[in-house]
């Protein structure tokens, strides 16, 4: 009769030598043990050719040789010891995968990162760009915003704002004298910023003017409500229609007063009034109006006070204006003037 196979799980009892009385039979008559048993009997020449070998008996006897408890424990340490070393080494190579696969994944970001940094870089529409309106001196303009504000321009003024207004913010810079009527939006306010100041508005008409050269910023509302801040201490002032709110650079303190809002935007009508001001805030307006460099001889004049309306006129018809209130003389040479009083003789 054939015999079977040795299957795995009682090779793996016979050699570790965990087998018992139920399990010796089917081992015994497996191909593989029977012909090992058999050549372990042969060696031993003392049987009878007639004398079947006894199969358990030689069993028993390569187990005792094998599993006694010295072997059995050597046996088991070196098992034990082979089986750490391999998973030893096997988390070695697995750890040096891990770093190879992590400084590869690494440089991959790496020239990922720089690549996109790159690309957004140079695309045109993720880069911050600056957009400047000017209004030369002795011009005015105007323009409309992204948000559909529209601003007027006066005479020497330099307006900021960058690519993103419009979209994520609406905050602007302003150098000089512009009028605003800011189209409303209540989820992205419209900021200014001139000089020391923050104006804060949702959607109002207004006026600031901020030249570099005057020791303070006015700010008229005509509609709405406006907030006016000072970035250095964060004060504020709030102010709504015909009311002004000068801030003063040098005391950086607010000054607020009721007023007719129009005086102070007719520039933008091409009206420019002048209500009791001194000569030396007349000259101002007078240089920027007509693009022109005014030369003040006598100390007297900064006191006279003078209250006009300037249309159409060009700069000689104001200075006579001016002449018939007020003892003086002047000269005009392309864009130089030069004014005196009579008992000063203008300069050849």
């Amino acid at each position: 009769m054939k015999g079977k196979n040795l299957t795995r799980p009682l090779l793996i009892k016979l050699i570790l030598g965990d087998y018992n009385n139920k399990n010796i039979p089917e081992i015994i008559n497996s191909d593989e043990v029977s012909s090992m048993l058999y050549l372990e009997w042969d060696k031993t020449r003392h049987h009878d050719i007639i004398q079947k070998p006894d199969y358990k008996s030689i069993l028993e006897k390569i187990k005792d040789t094998i599993h006694d408890d010295k072997a059995f424990k050597s046996h088991n340490t070196k098992y034990l010891e082979l089986a750490l070393e391999q998973l030893t080494q096997k988390h070695i190579r697995l750890k040096k995968q891990f770093r190879i696969w992590i400084s590869i994944a690494a440089g991959f970001l790496l020239v990922f990162c720089i690549s996109t940094a790159l690309i957004l870089v140079r695309t045109p529409l993720l880069q911050k760009t600056i957009t400047e309106s000017i209004a030369p001196y002795g011009q005015k303009s105007q323009l409309v915003l992204a948000d559909g504000t529209k601003v007027y321009l006066n005479s020497g003024t330099v307006l900021r704002y960058d690519n993103r207004f419009g979209k994520q913010n609406r905050k602007i810079e302003l150098i000089g004298e512009a009028y605003f009527e800011v189209k409303e939006n209540k989820r992205i306010p419209f900021y200014i910023y001139a000089s020391d100041i923050e104006i804060k508005v949702l959607g109002t008409k207004f006026n600031v003017m901020a030249y570099p050269d005057e020791p303070h910023v006015e700010t008229t509302v005509t509609e709405g409500t406006v907030n006016v801040k000072e970035l250095t201490n964060g004060s504020s002032v709030t102010i709504t229609a015909n009311q002004k709110a000068s801030y003063f650079k040098k005391e950086h303190i607010f000054k607020q007063q009721n007023v007719n809002s129009f005086i102070f935007s007719s520039w933008k009508e091409n009206i420019l009034y002048f209500d009791n001001e001194n000569f030396e805030n007349v000259i101002k307006k007078l240089e920027r109006w007509y693009n022109v460099n005014i030369e003040l001889t006598g100390k007297d004049s900064v006191d006279d006070r003078f209250t006009l309306t300037i249309k159409n006129e060009s700069l000689r018809e104001v200075l006579d204006l001016i002449s018939l209130t007020t003892p003086l003389n002047y000269k005009i040479h392309d864009n130089q003037v030069t004014i005196i009083y009579k008992n000063n003789k203008p300069k050849k």
